[in-house]
């Protein structure tokens, strides 16, 4: 037991065979019957031995043990079929035929009788876990011993109804108890998360949750958008400075002046409102003492309570956890900044976009005109003009 059992067998392992060999010990002693001891005591080392060849057919595998030992150790025939029998009888549901039989059945249900039952029929369902056994749960686990106790098991010997019955129903009482607790537990849970899942405050929770995620997503399209727009006007504006700009000192191009400027014009406004839109707000001067007294200041937003003192801001915020009431209307604030915030952001977004978009159309007019006309005009006086002698 002690070199082949695995650690995986929490119950059934050297331990309980020292307890169940011990309380062999104390109901032989105890007894005033007459017992083949010797027997008795050699069958009890051997009732958990099979387990350590695997939880199928133990009895059968117990016995072969058993068996192939006493033969090792010269032992009559006889003794040994009678110890084999009695290894198979601890476990067998018959009544037993033999006071042997009967003391060896009560040694192995000595356990129904302790004073921490429930600990041990927990450490039995978890190696039953730990092996692959599919144990039932620890409620169904408690009604199945609940219904052994009662009705399929008994003592036999006179020392174990004396001295272990009385326990043995108490222990009854305490599992019914137990079994009843952890149904009513299950119950005040499934009633738990019901109420939960219908409770308003969860709903509400989500709301906010979601709003305030969609705001912010929103702030980040509306910056990205601005960005686009900053960096398509920055390569706008160098590519104008590198290639077109140079070229209108030439007297010849002076008709590319006017497209060039009203192109640069747009380019350097659609520039200027991207910044006013991705511009940080730091401080809200609009918050004054009247608001924060009818609490319609958000001060959950920094831009309002980064001047405040330690000591004020943490009393702004023990006024706001002080009840639901005043959390949800600070969160209802957020929300409403939040949207005032987006408001003022696409609305210098969408005049962005206006510019930007009026600039390149006039500006693709402009330099249309100003070629088919002015470039037209420039080229007859070119050709006209009679070219210097050399």
């Amino acid at each position: 037991m002690s070199e082949q059992i695995s650690n995986n067998y929490l119950f059934h392992n050297l331990s309980l065979t020292k307890n169940t060999v011990g309380t062999a010990e104390e109901l032989i002693e105890g007894s005033n019957e007459r017992i083949e001891e010797e027997e008795v005591m050699v069958a009890s080392w051997f009732l958990y031995a099979g387990f350590s060849k695997g939880y199928e057919n133990h009895v059968e595998k117990s016995q072969k043990i058993v068996r192939q030992f006493l033969h090792d150790q010269d032992y009559g025939n006889d003794k040994v079929e009678r110890i084999v029998l009695l290894v198979g009888a601890a476990w067998n549901s018959e009544a037993p035929n033999t006071i042997e039989e009967g003391t060896i059945k009560d040694i192995r249900t000595f356990r129904y009788a302790s004073n921490n039952l429930s600990e041990l029929l927990e450490l039995e369902r978890m190696e039953m876990d730990n092996l692959g056994q599919n144990p039932p749960s620890q409620n169904q686990w408690y009604k199945n011993h609940i219904e052994i106790l009662r009705t399929d098991h008994r003592y036999y010997t006179v020392y174990a109804l004396e001295n272990w019955q009385a326990q043995k129903e108490d222990n009854i009482i305490s599992l019914i108890k137990k079994a009843a607790k952890i149904v009513k537990t299950k119950q005040k849970e499934k009633l738990k998360v019901k109420l939960k899942n219908q409770s308003p405050e969860r709903a509400i929770q989500s709301m906010y949750r979601t709003q305030l995620r969609n705001h912010l997503k929103l702030s980040d399209i509306a910056d990205t958008k601005a960005n686009i727009l900053l960096s398509v006007n920055a390569i706008i504006i160098s590519l104008l400075l590198a290639n077109l700009i140079p070229k209108l000192g030439v007297p010849s191009n002076s008709y590319l002046i006017y497209p060039t400027v009203i192109f640069v014009v747009f380019s350097i406004a659609s520039i200027i409102m991207s910044v006013l839109a991705t511009r940080p707000k730091i401080e809200n001067k609009a918050v004054v003492e009247g608001d924060i007294q009818a609490k319609n200041a958000n001060h959950l937003f920094f831009g309002n309570f980064h001047a405040l003192e330690s000591q004020a801001f943490k009393e702004k915020i023990r006024d706001i956890i002080e009840s639901k009431e005043t959390i949800y209307d600070s969160l209802t604030l957020d929300l409403y900044y939040l949207g005032k915030v987006l408001q003022s952001k696409y609305q210098l977004l969408r005049w962005t976009y206006t510019i930007f978009m009026v600039g390149i159309i006039l500006s693709v007019l402009a330099f249309a005109i100003a070629l088919h006309y002015f470039g037209m005009e420039q080229e007859i006086i070119d050709a006209v003009t009679p070219k210097p002698k050399v």
